[in-house]
């Protein structure tokens, strides 16, 4: 699974990329043999190629080793070179035995070059054995959008796609909901049922968060002598919650700790997933001092662990070698994260992580996280006054839009170069 941000945008394939990594790490968990037989059928179906595949995955050099670098193509040619490369690489994972299912969320903020590799991937016939799965906002994409133009570009070409149309919970719905988790029935309900419906639209995840907030606020309590739920509408709608999700979540956020709110402001910076090890290099602190100023918002619910690790909360304290990923909750958690910055703060932020981060991050790996780097400081530079630093970003823009054009992401690769 990979999923699109909604504060990085311009980073070409950022989805497609992940979904790879989390495959190409669970096949470094298999034998010895197992992993060489890998290696065969990958350099078997991308052989010479190898390199352009590793540009765009780094970790799928962790399977078939250091690969010679590419022949320069025209910007037509590589691009069908390209689309060739991955679709044989992806068809080596996709068969009888082991087919491959790929989820991508968010695709209303997915860039132009995914979206041409997805119209490449359900076009391919010789592809079997894929079920790509796609989600998307539909209140943020029109007609003309490029998500809506690519999807009705591959129906046009006879691609069968099923559109699964999510609405929002009825009231019947949302008193079935609370019934079972309040242990009443669905009449007791319905009073509350309705309330919550006029809050929240029958949105789940506000759904959810609302009926936590109300037992945070000591509005829906446990009565203990009658072993049962209670709740008082007239005292609910008195206290007037917010019938807007960002207000709610950054009430509870304004709740947590100032080390907390800080650290949840960075991590919004960085995405909609972050490494612990990421977020200490910017937080400026050890990564225990990071992880210790996370853990109340861990344990509100708000951040949750990602790590393949499996590390508890004792080994992580304990522990000089884990690094743990974490992700936010919802996107509407990593919004109101980032609407904690001031909006006058917030180019200065995204600066100062740069800096950090091209401080902090050697020479090997800056060259896998350049369009990061590259975008915190693009997103800061009208507060660059050194003429050093400039022609240092302007360098680092050259690489990135070297890197996107290499792999024939050419609105990416464009866009940096503007920003040079």
């Amino acid at each position: 699974a990979g999923k699109f941000d909604q504060f990085q945008r311009n980073i070409p394939y950022a989805a497609v990329v992940k979904a790879f990594q989390s495959l190409v790490k669970q096949l470094l968990t298999e034998s010895e043999n197992q992993l060489n037989t890998w290696k065969e059928k990958l350099l078997a179906a991308i052989g010479t190629n190898s390199q352009i595949i590793v540009d765009v995955i780094p970790e799928v050099e962790l399977i078939i080793g250091k690969q010679p670098t590419v022949q320069e193509l025209g910007a037509t040619e590589a691009q069908n070179r390209f689309n060739l490369v991955f679709q044989k690489f992806i068809r080596v994972f996709c068969s009888f035995d082991h087919p491959l299912v790929i989820f991508l969320d968010d695709l209303q903020w997915a860039d132009s070059a995914t979206l041409k590799l997805l119209q490449v991937m359900i076009a391919d016939e010789q592809t079997n054995y894929l079920f790509l799965i796609g989600a998307y906002r539909d209140n943020e994409v029109n007609p003309s959008h490029p998500l809506m133009m690519t999807l009705d570009e591959l129906q046009n070409q006879g691609a069968r796609i099923e559109r699964i149309t999510l609405a929002p919970l009825h009231l019947q719905q949302i008193g079935n909901l609370i019934a079972d988790t309040v242990r009443k029935d669905t009449e007791s309900a319905l009073p509350l049922a309705e309330l919550v419906i006029n809050k929240t639209q029958g949105n789940p995840f506000f759904v959810n968060q609302f009926l936590k907030t109300l037992y945070q606020e000591n509005l829906l309590k446990f009565n203990f002598p009658k072993r049962n739920w209670d709740w008082n509408i007239s005292e609910i709608e008195s206290v007037g919650i917010t019938d807007n999700v960002i207000e709610l979540m950054l009430g509870k956020l304004k709740r947590l700790p100032a080390s907390t709110q800080q650290v949840l402001r960075l991590a919004a910076c960085v995405g909609n997933s972050f490494d612990l090890n990421t977020l200490s290099i910017i937080n400026e602190k050890s990564w225990v001092s990071t992880f210790q100023e996370l853990l109340p918002a861990i344990q509100e619910g708000l951040i949750l662990a990602t790590s393949e690790l499996g590390a508890t909360e004792s080994e992580i304290i304990n522990s000089d070698l884990v690094i743990t990923t974490y992700k936010f909750l919802h996107d509407r958690v990593q919004q109101s994260g980032y609407a904690l910055i001031d909006s006058q703060l917030q180019t200065a932020i995204h600066l100062q992580i740069g800096r950090l981060l091209l401080a902090n991050i050697s020479p090997e790996r800056r060259a896998e996280r350049i369009f990061e780097i590259a975008d915190h400081l693009n997103s800061g530079r009208n507060l660059i006054i050194d003429d050093t630093e400039k022609t240092e970003l302007a360098i680092l823009n050259l690489t990135a839009a070297r890197k996107a054009k290499d792999a024939t992401a050419y609105a990416a690769a464009r866009d940096y170069l503007k920003f040079g």
